[in-house]
């Protein structure tokens, strides 16, 4: 096959690459799908004043699923963010948690999508942008006593858990989050 010389490896992992800028909002109205809210909008472009008219005004889509079940808080935890907007991203997070979120279900099970991918699988593979700052709100939030439990689901479409998929984005600080919580 010959010598390679200074030819970069299309499979080296490269962190840097992955972290690289990116322009513009974190998603647009053309990314949004059907059954998409206001309240969808609002929270993923993190436009608080929008949420608090909303929620103000008796809005409860803050649970509602799009046509693939995606909720509020799920498309905050998947979104790209800009480094300058991510601690914006963490307070909105906790904002749709308080008002009514739903990170875990009834039956004890953590919020997943029609994928099958988990509000915290989507927030693990976004840390490759995102850093840790989302999946801590999330997991800061997840009831004590099923926190390692819930961290350690594994996603229905590739079998990964939250930890997989944060070591596939090559964030460490997240790795260690999610192995500090069970």
């Amino acid at each position: 096959m010959g010598d390679q010389g200074d030819k970069e490896n299309p499979f080296e992992y490269n962190a840097e690459k992955m972290k690289a800028p990116h322009d513009g909002p974190p998603m647009q109205d053309a990314h949004f799908l059907r059954g998409t809210t206001p309240m969808h909008k609002a929270a993923t472009l993190l436009n608080f004043e929008e949420v608090d008219k909303l929620l103000a005004a008796g809005s409860d889509d803050i649970d509602t699923g799009d046509v693939l079940n995606q909720t509020p808080l799920i498309l905050l935890a998947r979104c790209h963010y800009k480094p300058e907007d991510i601690p914006k991203a963490v307070q909105m997070v906790n904002k749709v948690i308080a008002a009514g979120a739903t990170l875990v279900m009834e039956d004890g099970k953590i919020r997943r999508d029609d994928y099958g991918d988990s509000v915290l699988h989507l927030a693990a593979m976004a840390t490759c942008k995102n850093g840790p700052g989302i999946l801590k709100a999330l997991v800061d939030a997840l009831p004590a006593e099923t926190k390692g439990k819930l961290c350690g689901a594994r996603c229905k479409n590739f079998g990964n858990t939250t930890l997989h998929w944060a070591t596939l984005s090559g964030d460490m600080d997240s790795c260690q989050l999610l192995i500090d919580a069970g």
